[in-house]
């Protein structure tokens, strides 16, 4: 019986996924088509100076 209903459970699934795929539409795809997308930048991102890194790290060990 636990074989019967694997079985049929089997040819169940077969069955789903054959008609999964013979039903999608074959290249009918009426969708607009897209629009070129526009990447926008900051063109004085180079321009930046680099940060001033001089000045002495304080120790938060010692109190002043």
């Amino acid at each position: 019986m636990k074989k019967l209903v694997r079985d049929m459970l089997v040819v169940a699934m077969l069955g789903a996924a054959s008609v999964g795929v013979f039903a999608q539409k074959q290249d009918q795809d009426k969708r607009p088509p897209k629009e070129k997308t526009v990447v926008v930048t900051n063109s004085n991102k180079g321009n930046n100076p680099p940060p001033n890194n001089n000045q002495p790290k304080q120790d938060p060990k010692k109190k002043p």
